[in-house]
Parts: C-alpha cells; sequence; structure tokens
C-alpha cells in the first residue's frame, strides 16, 4: 500500500522536459553525474539506486535485492569487442516507488544513454513483471519492504528482527524470487513455499502440503544460499512441522492460526492463484504511431495475427507478422505485443524525444491499462534486437 503523502509512480505521465522535476534533476547533478564516469567500457552488470533526485551505486553483495519503495537503474554491458560493446539499460520500478523516483530513474536514464553516445536499448521493468532478460541478470530477485525515502533500507536480519519471505520459481527463467511478507501465519498458503531468515546460521525453508516438487527443491536450495554459517532446517506441512516450535514462536503460530498447540499449519490457507493467471493466453499484436504532441492519441496503423503466448515464450518472442514498411524513421512507433511493449524511436530523435518515447508507454496505458506493468523496451533505429524484428514480415 502506498504510505500517504507520497504519490504513486503509476500516476505519472513522462512529459519531463521543462517541468519541475526536469530542473530539480539538473540542479542535483549540476556539476555532471559522477555515476556515468567509466561506464560501457568493461562487460559487466552495474545497479544504481535513485536517492533524492541523485542516483548512488548499489553494493554488488546485494545485486537482485530491490526495495519496493525505490526505483533503480540498472547497465548490463556485454560484447566480445571491448572497443564496441553494446548495453540495455534499464530502470526497475518498485510498487510503492514514486512519482519523483520514477521520473528521475527515466531522465538518468536518457542520461547515461547520451553518455554512452546513444548506444544502448533502454528497458523499463516493474516489480514482479520484469522480463526475462532482466532477471537473467541475478542468482535470484529479492523484493524487501521499505525504501530510501521510509528510512527502511536495511537488508541484514537478525533474530530479533528476522526476514520472512514467500518463494517462487519465475516462469520461462527458473530463477527464485524472494518476496517479503508479514511475519505471521496469515501470509502462508499451502501451495507455496516460505522462508524464514533468521540470521546466516539460523534458515527454515516451509513447504505447502501443495507446493510442486520441483518447487520444493529450489526453495530448499534457496535457503542453503541464505544459511551460509550453518543448516537449514526443512519443514512439510502436516509432516512433523508443527513439533519445530522456534519457527512457530516466530510466526506467533498460535495466535495467527487460532489451534491451540498441534499441528499448527492445519488452519493454513489453501493454495492462492499463480501471479501470471491474469496474463493474456493469445492476443493480436497492435502498432501506433506516437505523435510529438502527448497531448494528441496514439493512432493504430497496424494490427498482425493472432499469437499464443505459449508459442511466443517458447520462442523468445515473435509472430503475429506486421508490416515493416510500417516504420520509417521520422517517428516513433509503439508495438503492443500482448506481453511486453516496444518503443522505436526514428535516427533524428533528440534527448526530449527519448524521454517523450517512455512517456508514450504511460499514455497508452491511459488507453489499455493492462499495459500499465508490461516490461517496456525503447530501441532507436538500427538496434532492432531484443526480438523486436519478429514481430515484422
Amino acid at each position: 500500500m502506498q504510505k500517504p503523502g507520497r504519490i504513486s509512480w503509476r500516476d505519472t505521465n513522462l512529459a519531463l522536459i521543462g517541468s519541475e522535476l526536469d530542473h530539480k534533476v539538473k540542479a542535483a547533478a549540476a556539476e555532471g553525474e559522477e555515476a556515468w564516469d567509466g561506464i560501457g567500457k568493461k562487460v559487466g552488470i552495474y545497479v544504481w539506486r535513485v536517492e533524492k533526485f541523485l542516483i548512488k551505486p548499489w553494493p554488488k553483495n546485494q545485486y537482485g535485492q530491490f526495495f519496493r519503495g525505490d526505483s533503480y537503474i540498472i547497465l548490463n554491458s556485454f560484447g566480445s569487442d571491448t572497443n564496441n560493446l553494446q548495453h540495455d539499460i534499464h530502470i526497475w520500478i518498485g510498487s510503492e516507488s514514486t512519482q519523483d523516483e520514477y521520473g528521475t530513474a527515466a531522465y538518468k536514464m536518457v542520461e547515461a544513454d547520451d553518455y554512452l553516445g546513444g548506444a544502448a536499448v533502454q528497458h523499463r521493468q516493474i516489480e514482479g513483471k520484469e522480463a526475462s532478460e532482466f532477471v537473467d541478470y541475478f542468482d535470484h530477485l529479492e523484493y524487501l519492504d521499505g525504501g530510501i525515502e521510509t528510512g527502511f533500507n536495511k537488508v541484514e536480519p537478525t533474530k530479533e528482527k528476522p526476514l520472512f519471505f514467500k518463494f517462487r520459481v519465475r516462469e520461462n527463467t527458473k530463477k527464485g524470487e524472494l518476496v517479503q511478507v508479514p511475519l505471521s501465519t496469515s501470509s502462508m498458503d499451502s501451495g507455496s513455499g516460505f522462508i524464514l531468515f533468521a540470521d546466516k546460521g539460523t534458515v527454515w525453508a516451509w513447504h505447502g502440503k501443495d507446493f510442486k516438487i520441483m518447487e520444493k527443491i529450489a526453495c530448499t536450495q534457496q535457503g542453503e544460499k541464505l544459511c551460509t554459517l550453518g543448516t537449514v532446517t526443512v519443514l512439510a506441512q502436516g509432516d512433523g512441522d508443527d513439533e519445530e516450535t522456534e519457527f512457530w514462536d516466530y510466526l506467533k503460530g498460535d495466535s495467527s492460526s487460532g489451534s491451540s498447540g498441534g499441528d499448527k499449519s492445519r488452519s493454513i490457507g489453501g493454495a492462492t492463484k499463480s501471479r501470471d493467471v491474469g496474463l493474456l493466453k493469445e492476443y493480436k499484436p497492435k502498432l501506433f504511431l506516437v505523435d510529438s504532441d502527448p497531448t494528441k492519441e496514439l493512432k493504430q496503423v497496424g494490427f498482425g495475427e493472432l499469437i499464443k503466448r505459449a508459442a511466443s515464450l517458447k520462442l523468445g518472442g515473435g509472430g503475429g507478422f506486421l508490416n515493416r514498411s510500417s516504420l520509417d524513421d521520422s517517428n516513433v512507433f509503439l508495438l503492443d505485443t500482448g506481453w511486453k511493449i516496444f518503443i522505436w524511436v526514428g535516427k533524428a530523435a533528440d534527448s526530449g524525444e527519448k524521454v517523450a518515447a517512455l512517456g508514450a508507454a504511460d499514455q497508452y496505458a491511459e488507453m489499455e491499462p493492462r499495459a500499465r506493468e508490461l516490461p517496456v523496451t525503447v530501441l532507436k533505429a538500427g538496434q532492432e534486437r531484443s526480438g523486436f524484428m519478429s514481430y515484422f514480415k
């Protein structure tokens, strides 16, 4: 839930140039952005967090950990020729992130792209809905409560203040995902796995009775990675897990579950629906012309053939073929594939048009709310990778 006085990033429309946010960001970096010094020269992943209109390097030992109340910038530089590396720049937006944090991240992403000579492909990732190529950067993803503005930005658990996570395996990537949840049995369900992280020597992995076998294995392995100074304790619902009193004491098992001794996991709720259930199963890709005037509506200029989500995931995107001739260098276009948004920018775009390009995704979300939390990729003419051209013929 968004905190009082914090305006959600979802209420943002990125018409930044000349705005109050534009002036604040420029003022904060009046002497140049030190964070960009030397970027793009070496292969690797680099992460920064937005802090008060500035960006600060994120500790490497926390790569993959994200606070819900924050926004981040992630750079992936890759290639075999160190003199001609390719770059992907992502902004990651937490569910509790604010307008200012989102806007600053978007602005700084364009700034970094300019520093790299306009060579980067830009992406927007939303908490829990990240594209598979982004997830693959990290060993696993970890979503934590709090953020820089709230003051809750510590990640080291203690026995007095342990962390409690719901675990799942990401579809199509097989990477683990840890989502911090309230320390209570009311957070639990029989179709999931949960990890209680008290310290590096005290970790429990609890498996619901309806948790899939391969996910049980992955959950236990994730617990082992956290338990670097001991051995993870594995508990199975209904199979003696009620005897692990220290675990249930942390979770207030008796009071929360309504049980008085005996099997404390017996009253835990049934399996919940997967977060992927609400996604479209099939879609006809649509192509829109983006007007340079953000007050004008997007104009649909093409649509493709029906494609199945399962087939699209298997092939890494593509299908539903649109006409390649619809694209021209003098304009900006938005492609809705059903599961991802692409924005293609003509060669003559300046910095303002690049920021406005990401704003087109917000504009489209006003027309199509389903698109609000889809991954977004902004690429310029000549950068047609990330599966974009596989939707054209």
